[in-house]
């Protein structure tokens, strides 16, 4: 299913890796490392997921050219830095925007976020923070169980040797955010 999303021609040497990746973890072939290989599996799918199948509204601030693309992580880092390397590869950009990768610790320091990955860590306040988000052009991602249903837009998470995904189309409706067909398609589950 995730194969599908990740089908273009790769001209990034980190979209490379991610690739290799991806064919390492369909072999079967699963080491320690495997947590750092899916986070960066998990980084790929957050960007090209953006890049390719998201409009944000008319009023978000993605809009507005002199200010970056603002991907946020609340709480403790899951990506363990791999993130951030998006924010390194000065090649890569969202709606031709320079991308800025931000660990916070509270929900008052959400604001200027473009793209929320809301960490496992904050499962206890994920109905207060999505709170906060909801209604604002904010994406927001995570990869714990049942914070789909709690209203994150966008839910990764590892089945066998492959990352899917569930959307909460619903949440995106309510922030404005539009989720392309192509993506709702490839989705083991839609929240409508």
């Amino acid at each position: 299913m995730i194969k599908t999303i990740i089908d273009k021609k790769f001209t990034n040497s980190l979209l490379l890796k991610t690739l290799a990746i991806f064919i390492y973890l369909q072999s079967g072939s699963l080491t320690a490392q495997k947590n750092v290989d899916e986070y960066v599996y998990k980084r790929a799918l957050i960007y090209k997921i953006a890049l390719n199948f998201i409009k944000w509204p008319p009023h978000s601030k993605v809009h507005n050219k002199k200010l970056p693309f603002v991907i946020s992580i609340i709480g403790e880092d899951p990506f363990e830095g791999k993130l951030k390397e998006l924010e390194h590869n000065k090649s890569l950009k969202i709606n031709d925007k320079h991308i800025i990768v931000r660990n916070i610790h509270s929900i008052q320091e959400i604001e200027g976020s473009d793209i929320l990955f809301i960490s496992s860590s904050e499962k206890y306040d994920v109905s207060k923070i999505i709170q906060y988000t909801r209604g604002k052009p904010i994406l927001t991602f995570g990869d714990t169980k049942g914070f789909a249903e709690k209203g994150v837009m966008i839910l990764l998470f590892k089945r066998g040797e492959y990352i899917r995904f569930i959307i909460n189309k619903k949440e995106a409706d309510t922030s404005g955010i539009y989720i392309g067909t192509q993506l709702l398609g490839r989705a083991e589950k839609v929240i409508r």
